[in-house]
């Protein structure tokens, strides 16, 4: 018999999260809350969820739960659910920031486990109509357990999360919060920061160009959402900043003095440094191999490079249109798994006529 899931918010992540999780063994079946009517019935619609309860009822019949919901939520829910919650359940939840999620925590009865997590995925689609079966797949999933939880509980989270394909990584919640606010937290606030600095200008704004749209594409995310983050990380994000500040300074130095040196030194470390980073936009996996190709403007043409390269028995594991210009043709970066598989690959386009190179 399997266990009872609860999905408190199905959202973007809480749908997700539902639809990663109806096929693994581990579950009997998952129930959903949400104050919207219409999201409820949605998650029912796509198979996110099984069935719908009040929470007080989701609570009495569930065995794992899961807080979906932005974090300003979770001490009024702690206090709602803590009545009706049976001695073992496991509470956990996707939030960004996990200290002060740990704190909230707190508040729950001794014979309640709650483990802090916090999923590296996301999507630029907004609520239940962008939930993804695939959203956690290759992504970083961490958890932040609190001293103390049985070793058992852990596995029992960490095999059931790890069934949406996600990759579990288990850290302090102090460290989580400290490295969210470098790479996440702090890249927000230096687009938010940059697009103010167009003050909105309709010329600065039509000459803003792949460069600038990639560096502040998330300013456009939710604000409400994010306020949430920064102010529940503000001790974190208030040091991060500080360096950052300290960083932008010695650029300013360094240019104002005349300094060829400090800036061709911060350019080459920053591009070293960069260059490590995995490409996979999901989270600390393996390297892939990049392909570029050159293919006409065609209806297809997509479908038409899968099959190439799934007739050779190679997997795209990335894709990404680089440029296109409508009714001439488009250029195309495709990862693979291996040198290999590029080799292959190449060689397959190229003897059914497409331009391509390994990158």
């Amino acid at each position: 018999m399997g266990v009872n899931i609860l999905i408190i918010g199905l959202g973007l992540i809480g749908g997700s999260l539902g639809l990663a999780l109806k096929e693994s063994p581990l579950i009997n079946k998952i129930i959903g809350y949400d104050q919207d009517r219409k999201t409820l019935d949605k998650a029912l619609e796509i198979g996110a969820i099984d069935e719908t309860l009040s929470l007080e009822g989701g609570v009495a019949d569930a065995h794992i739960i899961f807080l979906c919901t932005p974090l300003r939520f979770y001490p009024q829910i702690i206090e709602d659910i803590k009545p009706h919650l049976k001695a073992g359940t496991i509470i956990s939840d996707v939030g960004s920031t996990k200290q002060e999620v740990n704190r909230i925590f707190t508040g729950l009865p001794s014979e309640i486990w709650a483990i802090g997590g916090h999923p590296m995925a996301g999507a630029e689609t907004k609520g239940i109509f962008g939930a993804d079966r695939y959203l956690f797949e290759n992504a970083v999933y961490v958890l932040t357990p609190p001293l103390g939880l049985p070793p058992e509980v852990l596995q029992l989270l960490s095999d059931l999360l790890a069934s949406t394909g996600a990759r579990i990584t288990v850290m302090d919640a102090a460290l989580h919060d400290k490295i969210v606010a470098t790479i996440s937290h702090l890249p927000h606030l230096a687009a938010v920061a940059l697009v103010g600095l167009t003050k909105d200008d309709n010329d600065s704004l039509m000459l803003a160009a792949g460069g600038f749209r990639d560096t502040t594409r998330i300013a456009s995310s939710d604000p409400g959402l994010w306020e949430d983050i920064l102010f529940s990380n503000r001790d974190p994000v208030l040091k991060e900043l500080e360096e950052l500040i300290k960083n932008l300074n010695k650029i300013k130095m360094a240019l104002q003095i005349n300094n060829h040196g400090i800036i061709q030194n911060e350019l080459r470390l920053a591009k070293d440094i960069r260059d490590k980073i995995p490409r996979m936009r999901k989270g600390l996996i393996p390297e892939f191999c990049d392909i570029v190709c050159i293919v006409p403007d065609k209806p297809g043409i997509i479908g038409q490079l899968g099959k190439i390269l799934g007739n050779e028995g190679i997997n795209i594991v990335d894709i990404e249109i680089l440029r296109v210009r409508e009714g001439d043709g488009g250029t195309l970066r495709l990862g693979v798994p291996s040198s290999e598989d590029a080799c292959r690959a190449v060689k397959a386009l190229q003897s059914n006529g497409i331009k391509a190179w390994e990158r």
